[in-house]
């Protein structure tokens, strides 16, 4: 096997034990960071670390977005 074949297979004999769980922040335009952790999390429980976290960030209905 050639040294691109064996880099190939070890690449995907090296999953990851255990998926990360993906989590979806919402976090209005006035709000922090931590303020929308601390929303989320109040509601949903933990995060916890190694996980993926897309963050959304919106404006409140009735402001306009500035471009």
């Amino acid at each position: 096997m050639n040294p691109l074949g064996k880099r190939l297979t070890a690449l995907e004999h090296a999953q990851p034990s255990a998926t990360p769980r993906w989590y979806c922040l919402r976090r209005y335009e006035d709000e922090s960071e931590a303020d929308a952790v601390a929303a989320y999390e109040a509601e949903n429980g933990p995060i916890g670390d190694g996980n993926v976290v897309m963050r959304v960030i919106v404006s409140k209905p009735g402001t306009r977005a500035a471009l």
